[in-house]
């Protein structure tokens, strides 16, 4: 669908009571054809070529990514204009092509209106202490976010887990900053490597790879990175890439995934996972727990039991009925 200039002003010109700091222009094929919108939620957005039932849809599906669903939107058709909230956006007609003006939205909502805030942090007028800050002093910080988090995802809080999300892209902010300021690398650089990677370990989904279940997913996905250690020179151990500061739960649990996805080696044989091959009527060994503690990981990752979150529930519960325990006291 092609807009004459003339349509163009047309449209703006319907706008003109509104104070436009800037605007997005973006066709309606284009913006429906992204998974998540190319937009900034910040600056006002004018959606071209809007006409059907199919393209009004995608289109919607598209900016409910980006926008909350009371957020208002403003077809334009001509001379006549109509708002409604998002969610409740409508095709106007089989044949009428029409125009969407999106408001910017009230608060920074926007990745980049973090980064903006960070680097004033660290700027000359900005927060004395977030100056002083170093990739060394934020790691128990980043830990501790992380935590956190795990904590807010056992508890199931929707509201709390966004608040740690939030806390968690802080650190990432914050750590990308300080490493574009010492020349190291920027921001734009690391979404660039990430995103490189997925779409290079995804070849079912970006290129002509075919696969038929979650099984050769993984297979596909442990061959190109064995290829990548390979052309980088690493290490070729099926293990490499596993966190040496992970918990030691956590790690077991990442060594037995990997190898279980390892075709060419065969994995060692396990510990025994019974706690009653420790001998009791000796005093155990650092040894002989740490095998019991591997076997019973193993054990678990069988049944499908996640050993570190199944540990955290058993503190809970523990902490819990020391709580009552104090209250009934």
């Amino acid at each position: 669908m092609t807009f004459t200039p003339g349509e163009l002003r047309a449209a703006l010109a319907c706008l003109a009571t509104t104070a436009l700091e800037s605007l997005q222009i973006i066709a309606a094929d284009r913006l429906a054809g992204q998974h998540y919108p190319h937009l900034d939620p910040a600056q006002s957005v004018l959606v071209l070529g809007v006409d059907g039932e199919t393209s009004t849809g995608l289109v919607r599906q598209a900016l409910l990514a980006v926008y909350p669903p009371d957020h208002p939107v403003t077809r334009i058709s001509g001379p006549d204009r109509a708002t409604c909230p998002l969610a409740d956006l409508a095709a106007a007609g089989e044949d009428a092509a029409s125009l969407l003006w999106i408001p910017a939205v009230s608060a920074p909502a926007a990745f980049t209106a973090l980064l903006d805030v960070v680097a004033h942090l660290r700027a000359p007028d900005g927060c004395p202490w977030d100056r002083e800050l170093t990739w060394a002093r934020l790691r128990s910080s980043l830990l501790e976010e992380s935590y956190e988090l795990l904590t807010a995802l056992d508890a199931e809080d929707p509201v709390k887990v966004a608040e740690e999300l939030g806390d968690l892209l802080l650190q990432i902010a914050m750590q990308t900053q300080i490493a574009s300021e010492e020349g190291l690398f920027r921001t734009p650089d690391v979404i660039a490597r990430i995103v490189s990677k997925l779409i290079r370990r995804h070849p079912h989904v970006f290129g002509d790879e075919q696969v038929s279940d979650t099984a050769e997913v993984l297979a596909n996905w442990e061959a190109i990175k064995r290829a990548e250690r390979e052309r980088n020179g690493e290490k070729r151990s099926p293990l490499s890439g596993v966190p040496a500061g992970l918990p030691a739960l956590a790690q077991a649990d990442a060594y037995l995934d990997r190898m279980s996805r390892v075709q060419a080696i065969d994995a060692p044989e396990m510990p025994s996972v019974a706690l009653a091959a420790l001998d009791a009527t000796s005093p155990p060994t650092p040894e002989a727990v740490g095998d019991a503690l591997f076997g019973l990981v193993a054990w678990a990752r069988a049944h499908g039991i996640d050993t570190e979150s199944a540990l955290r529930e058993a503190n809970a519960r523990y902490a819990a009925q020391v709580d009552q325990l104090q209250d009934d006291s």
